[in-house]
């Protein structure tokens, strides 16, 4: 199951045929490398976009990145847990 989070996380991306690609990111001190990106959409907030990417790590861990524009700043929004 998923479990809700908030907490800002450091990120490297890719611009990669005209789209934001995340290739790893930094939390709680631990780099986790992405594997594979499963999804991305976006969603409205007044004029800004918050853009969602639900992400792979290298160890098969879940996890779904989020972009705010308007803070322009990421956060890990959920995790996989078992």
């Amino acid at each position: 199951m998923y479990q809700d989070m908030d907490e800002p996380i450091e990120l490297i991306a890719l611009f990669e045929n005209h789209k934001l690609k995340p290739v790893r990111f930094r939390w709680n001190g631990r780099v986790y490398k992405i594997s594979e990106v499963t999804g991305d959409w976006k969603t409205d907030v007044g004029a800004y976009k918050i853009h969602h990417y639900a992400v792979v790590d290298s160890s098969s861990n879940f996890f779904q990145l989020t972009y705010d524009e308007r803070r322009t700043s990421w956060v890990i929004s959920k995790v996989w847990v078992e």
